[in-house]
Formats: structure tokens, sequence, C-alpha cells
């Protein structure tokens, strides 16, 4: 019998199942009884009656997470010795789906029930390496079907993510993020609680998804490329010269104008509502076409 919050029960189970904690999966168990809780109990809005976690590992999350679901829990796996272990673990009294989280489909997989109007609230230890595309794969991929989220991530990307303009973390990726959630940071924690130590600390971040206009994403996505296209470049250089659109000086001019943005203004120093003011610019003008 394991017990996933012990770091020397974990090593010695690891062990004598012959699993090996992956590297280049940023496999590093949490286990810190006390954090797994709190993560547990972040409820942002009414709990929805479905969960996702993203990575079980070996349960320490899934623990708390499934009196509170119950049945309705799905754990997403993508190590087969992981898998196995919360197969054996939980022995079908919750959902245990072995797949790779971006290539998941929430209703195909029945994670959610097509013919419910109901939304996931999802949880996750999610790897540095692969963390902007699961972010991608739930905030757009599958915008309209989970309640709220909460990631536990490395801390540096955390501090891109909740990063404001004019500072060094600020980046194309915290206006994604603005873009389509409202982000907070709710702890921080030491690599100590984990299996392997990883090297860095940890962040666990929350998210309410916005209200999204799909007709300007596109375009506020290409736009924030621009912008850090070259950071240090002004902002209506980087708009004009752009690899990703084709807009004419003239008219960057005009909407710079328009919007009273001074023409002096870096991408780094441009707010994520001021890049929705100029994607909708764009958007009413059609100023563009993709190259």
């Amino acid at each position: 019998m394991i017990n996933i919050y012990s770091k020397y029960s974990v090593s010695s189970y690891l062990k004598n199942n012959n699993i090996a904690p992956s590297k280049s999966r940023g496999q590093n168990f949490l286990i810190d009884e006390n954090t797994a809780s709190r993560i547990s109990n972040i409820s942002l809005k009414a709990r929805s009656k479905y969960a996702l976690e993203i990575g079980g590992g070996l349960g320490s999350l899934t623990e708390k997470l499934s009196p509170i679901y119950e049945d309705k829990l799905a754990v997403v796996e993508y190590d087969r010795g992981l898998y196995n272990h919360l197969n054996l673990k939980y022995n079908q009294k919750i959902k245990i789906i072995h797949k790779d989280i971006l290539e998941t489909d929430l209703i195909n997989d029945n994670i959610l029930n097509k013919n419910e109007d109901k939304k996931l609230d999802v949880y996750g230890n999610i790897p540095y390496n692969i963390a902007s595309k699961i972010l991608e794969w739930l905030f757009v991929k599958n915008y309209s079907q989970w309640n709220y989220a909460v990631m536990m991530v490395q801390k540096d990307f955390a501090l891109r993510i909740l990063a404001k303009e004019g500072t060094k973390d600020y980046s194309a990726l915290t206006m994604f993020t603005n873009f389509m959630v409202s982000s907070k940071l709710e702890f921080n924690v030491s690599n100590k609680i984990f299996f392997p130590i990883p090297k860095v600390d940890s962040s666990v971040i929350s998210f309410v998804p916005n209200n999204v206009d799909k007709n300007i994403f596109p375009i506020y996505q290409l736009i924030s490329k621009c912008l850090f296209h070259n950071r240090r470049k002004m902002a209506k250089n980087n708009l004009t010269n752009s690899p990703y659109i084709n807009i004419e000086s003239k008219y960057v001019s005009k909407m710079f104008e328009s919007l009273c943005i001074d023409s002096k203004t870096r991408g780094e120093d441009i707010s994520s509502d001021i890049v929705k003011q100029i994607a909708y610019y764009v958007y009413e003008n059609n100023f563009f076409k993709n190259k």
C-alpha cells in the first residue's frame, strides 16, 4: 500500500513497480496533502457536477477531488504505468482515461455528456514543456465546455501569464491569456513538496472564462504576435513590417491616431485592452488579410 503523501513511500513504490519519473514529460509528483487539499477547495464559481483532472500521476490531487465529484470525475493520464496505478487504486469508481490530453475529446471520450448542458471544473499539475499547448487546448478548442480551471504551473510560467505591460515577463502569452480568461494567482508552492524535487518552484493559478468574441480572436492573436515579433521596436513598425499580417503603414497611422495610441509606443507597453481595441478596429475596417 502506497502513502501518496510520503516521500519514502512514493520512492519505494515507484522503484518496486518500475515506474521512472520522466523528465521529458515533467513528472514531479505532489507529495504534500495540505497543498492538494488547498487546490481542491478552490471554488471560483458554483461547482459543476463534472470535473476533469489533467494528469492524475499517483493520485495526490485525485484523492481530494474524488469525494467532491464522485463518479463525475474524469482523470486523463498519458503514462501507462501511472494509468494502471490509478485504475487499480480507484477500481472503476471514477473514469480513468489513458490518452494524451491534447488528443482528448471531451464528448467522444465520454467526459461530458452531449445531451446535458453541463460544463467541467478543470484541475491539473501541468508540465512546463506543454503548458502553453494545454492552455490553448482548454481556452480555444474547448472554450465553451468548462466552468473554471485551477492549474499548478512552474512559477516562471505563471509570471508570464500574470505579467503587467512594460515588464520583462509581459508577452504574447500574457495577451492571449488575458483575452480568453480572467487569471488569478492563488498561491506559490516550494519545489520541496514534489518528488523528485524539481529545480524550480511552482504557482497555483485559477482561470475563469471571459465572454470571448470569436470574430476577433484570430485577429487578436495575430496582432499579439506582431507586437512581440521584436519587442523593443515601436508597435507601429512591428505592425507595418509584420511577417504575420499585411497592413499598409497609412492604415496603421490612422488606426493609432483614432485610438489615441502614441506612435512611439512599443508593443511590450500596450495593454491587452488596447490590443483588443486594435483588433476590433482592424476587424470593423477590414484593414488586412492574412499573408
